[in-house]
């Protein structure tokens, strides 16, 4: 966690930055003791003498010192607000970067729930400890100057203030110790209803299906429950320490009016120095009293600051800052590869081999839960294996920059793919303009064109917001193909990717994948013997180990929308 915090402390202000902010502090707290001191000059010396040439004067300097002070701190705020800006997108992009390169699997374990409330909370950190702080810190030093200055005009009247402030911080010590335990427990109750919250709406469709919307109200209504109780006892503990604090700064006024009362009555004490203590204690006192109001907001920021900072220590893959161009000849190895989840200490895989020789189609067949989109995930290099190698070229798939690997050496092909917002365009090229030809190229062999020139937009019709669910899922996995082949990959890995299509859509997929250039690995994890014959040979994934087997010459398997007589209807023409 340290190591995540002195990381985040990089993206703070720069020294340069930092002596600007100090000059200022400096220069404004001074002139904030102008209208103190004009107060005891108008009292003591211009009133009894009738100066009046010597008042307008004195009011022209007040006047010019008072607008310097309002445009220094104008500046201050521009400064640190702009470096907070700085602070919040360097670290937010920091962040977002680590998770970017953190293996798949440890971002699963993490879930989606947690990651999105870490990420959430960079605003409030940036505000917290690269703004406010920053003022209140510069400002909190020239407490003492205040306090000076009323020991200097009325000597020992400083007690007074010393002493309420001195009762006033160690009150909002000990009342925001209680604060900061509810805040812990707010977020810990908002962070369980965030999770809830994501997965009934990434789950909608069960959750419709089998009528499950009044268990869901009520669930939520618990939830909601208890994070409205522990958000009154935050709103409690801060009204209270709100209401101390005024409360203090009227008693502050008082006791110096009346301590510098009596001394004005005895006669150690002008009028004009009891004017100039009273806004004095006040100056003194501002500065106090923002700090212990962000002290509450601290409480929050310093978790949320810690949760950010673990996310700068997700063990993350090694990368390039320059993405090498990668051409795979598309040799394949697993020499005695095992895996296994470590839940129940069995093996998905043990000892299991595998040779590909360059330009090879490998189909693979197996029961469900067999392992054979675990054995992709292997092959591709974003799941590691217990024990074993596996080699890509005669390399091991670890010594390859990982974001070279899987942005057009191989292409991963899964069963359930997600659009990402934009257009279809932007979801056949990845967002990345020089795959357009080739994207539109391989779009109208697999009979894209047909489906997408019938929206009004084209290739241009924009999706996201849950548009892309309208969208029939067959279509979404030729979508999917076309990003994943649009790189000419020299490895392509087929995860039952054609599970949704209709008939034409896996004829169309069937005879690209059949004319496609024979330099390019295929392993084609399918059920269907419409593309299982285009392998060069046949595996069944089985116990962990692959066997071969010969073609089926069973009844295909059917098409969605297809009754199950409809296939034998097809083998029989």
């Amino acid at each position: 966690m340290q190591a995540g915090i002195e990381r985040l402390k990089t993206f703070r202000a720069s020294k340069g930055t930092k002596g600007y902010v100090g000059v200022a502090s400096v220069m404004l707290n001074v002139l904030a003791l102008a209208l103190p001191l004009a107060l005891l000059q108008i009292y003591d010396r211009i009133i009894p003498n009738s100066s009046t040439g010597t008042l307008l004067i004195l009011m022209a300097g007040v006047a010019s010192a008072v607008i310097l002070e309002a445009l220094l701190r104008v500046a201050r705020t521009e400064i640190v607000g702009w470096a907070g800006v700085k602070f919040e997108h360097n670290a937010g992009c920091e962040a977002f970067g680590r998770i970017m390169a953190t293996p798949a699997d440890e971002l699963e374990r993490i879930g989606a729930g947690e990651l999105i409330e870490r990420l959430a909370g960079l605003p409030t950190v940036r505000e917290v400890f690269s703004e406010q702080w920053a003022l209140i810190l510069c400002d909190l030093p020239f407490v003492f100057l205040f306090l000076g200055a009323i020991a200097y005009v009325a000597g020992w009247l400083v007690l007074a203030p010393v002493v309420m402030l001195a009762g006033f911080v160690a009150f909002a010590y000990v009342s925001t110790r209680s604060v900061g335990k509810s805040i812990t427990d707010f977020n810990t109750v908002r962070d369980r209803r965030q999770n809830f919250n994501i997965e009934v709406i990434h789950g909608i469709h069960a959750v419709k299906s089998m009528a499950m919307e009044g268990q869901m109200i009520q669930r939520y209504a618990r939830l909601q429950e208890s994070v409205a109780r522990a958000n009154h006892m935050v709103v409690q503990g801060n009204s209270k320490a709100l209401a101390v604090g005024q409360a203090f700064s009227q008693l502050l006024t008082l006791v110096v009016v009346v301590g510098g009362g009596w001394l004005v009555v005895r006669g150690h004490l002008t009028v004009g120095g009891l004017s100039a203590c009273t806004l004095l204690a006040g100056r003194a006192l501002q500065p106090v009293q923002k700090a212990v109001a962000m002290w509450t907001r601290f409480q929050t920021a310093r978790l949320m600051r810690e949760r950010l900072a673990s996310l700068m220590e997700l063990p993350g893959e090694p990368r390039s800052d320059k993405v090498p161009s990668l051409k795979l000849k598309g040799a394949i190895t697993l020499r005695d590869v095992s895996f296994g989840h470590g839940e129940d200490g069995d093996d998905l895989f043990q000892g299991l081999s595998l040779d590909i020789r360059p330009g090879e189609r490998v189909a693979i067949a197996g029961d469900n839960g067999s392992g054979k989109s675990t054995l992709l995930r292997l092959i591709l290099g974003v799941t590691q294996p217990n024990s074993g190698e596996v080699l890509i070229d005669g390399q091991p798939v670890t010594s390859y920059d990982p974001e070279a690997l899987r942005s057009g050496a191989i292409a991963y092909v899964p069963q359930y793919s997600e659009l990402f917002r934009g257009t279809i365009l932007d979801n056949l090229t990845m967002f990345r303009p020089h795959l357009r030809k080739s994207a539109l190229a391989i779009a109208k062999d697999l009979g894209l064109d047909e489906v997408v020139y019938r929206l009004p937009g084209g290739y241009d019709t924009r999706i996201g917001d849950g548009s892309a669910e309208a969208l029939p899922r067959g279509v979404i996995q030729r979508i999917a193909v076309v990003r994943a082949l649009a790189p000419r990959p020299g490895i392509v890995l087929f995860d039952e990717a054609n599970a949704s299509m209709d008939g034409p859509g896996d004829e169309q997929l069937r005879r690209y994948l059949e004319n496609l250039d024979r330099h390019c690995t295929m392993i084609l994890v399918t059920l269907r013997p419409s593309l299982q014959k285009l392998g060069d040979r046949l595996l069944l994934l089985k116990g962990g180990r692959l066997e071969p087997k010969a073609p089926n010459p069973a009844a295909p398997t059917p098409y969605p929308g297809e009754s199950s007589a409809a296939p034998l209807r097809r083998a029989a023409e």
